[in-house]
């Protein structure tokens, strides 16, 4: 039979526990509007997937779009009539020179300058903020992800602040675990870590842990960044593989390599062209490999790392 074959090595490997957590969404926003008004068009529905930037809802600008055309028409009068009043101004100033016109006249027309001249700050600042809130009537999607809950319907009046969706973003996954405190000292920021959720392994990183326990059960919140695992949703199971304790010394070989059979744990050494099945007892994982004990191991022997589950002790192989 065919098969492949690895080398077992001697290194530095770490006891493992497996604890069971849950797949959460890293990033969940509570969609707000900035502006009141009455929903006039909504372009979501729960559970479908939105893209940042996407207009999820569009309030009623009637109103606003009135003010802003009236404010616009006023802040164009106020500049008509700043620019007639500083050319009248340049005139009185070279007359005031001359002595032609008396200073209270010059001090008049300078002060109208000054006052037009607030009036039209004013009514641009007015019609900026007109401009922004008419924009705000359209609520755009913060970052891309699932629709997880539509707050409000077509026809109601949405508050300043009030909520029209919650939006979770499915790239961006993390593993939940409770975990107790003599373990987190054996969890360094950054490190990679297995996890096995929805029948398939995954890779994730250590973020942090809260540093808050549970009274009840004296654990902590441990939180993983999951890779790649866009398929996965929250809520489903996890199962993490953590550090349980100091490093160790022994015999590593490729994770393939150890398989289950009647129960155990065991491998299958390649000797004298046939596999050889020894029982081994798993004492630690190191990247993609695992530390083992078993009778007859040795460094620098061949494990079977494929084809390994269709085989049995004594069979001829070949690699």
């Amino acid at each position: 039979m065919l098969v492949e074959v690895g080398e077992i090595v001697h290194g530095k490997a770490q006891p493992m526990i497996e604890l069971v957590g849950s797949v959460r969404y890293g990033r969940v926003s509570r969609v707000s509007a900035e502006v009141s008004g009455i929903v006039e068009e909504i372009n979501f529905k729960e559970g479908e997937r939105v893209e940042a930037g996407q207009i999820l809802l569009k309030l009623r600008s009637a109103l606003l779009t009135t003010s802003v055309a009236g404010t616009r028409a006023n802040h164009q009068q106020a500049l008509h009539e700043l620019e007639r009043a500083r050319k009248d101004l340049q005139r009185i100033k070279a007359l005031y020179k001359e002595k032609s016109v008396s200073e209270s006249l010059y001090d008049d027309i300078h002060y109208r300058v000054l006052s037009l001249e607030q009036r039209a700050a004013a009514l641009k600042a007015s019609l900026d903020r007109q401009r922004l809130e008419l924009q705000k009537t359209r609520i755009p999607a913060p970052f891309s992800g699932l629709v997880q809950s539509k707050l409000t319907e077509q026809g109601e009046w949405v508050n300043t602040g009030g909520q029209i969706a919650v939006i979770a973003d499915n790239l961006d996954l993390e593993i939940h675990i409770d975990v107790p405190h003599h373990l987190l000292s054996y969890l360094q920021p950054e490190r990679e870590l297995s996890v096995r959720s929805g029948g398939n392994n995954y890779h994730a990183r250590f973020i942090h842990f809260i540093p808050q326990g549970d009274e009840a059960t004296r654990t902590f919140a441990v939180k993983l960044k999951l890779k790649n695992a866009t398929e996965l949703i929250e809520g489903m199971e996890a199962h993490a593989r953590l550090p349980n304790g100091p490093g160790i010394e022994g015999l590593l070989v490729p994770r393939d390599a150890v398989i289950k059979q009647f129960g155990g744990d065991v491998l299958f050494i390649a000797a004298a062209g046939k596999a050889k099945m020894i029982p081994v007892k798993i004492l630690g994982y190191q990247g993609m490999q695992v530390a083992v004990a078993g009778p007859g191991l040795t460094a620098e022997a061949r494990v079977v790392v494929k084809g390994n589950e269709r085989i049995r002790d004594g069979q001829a192989i070949r690699f």
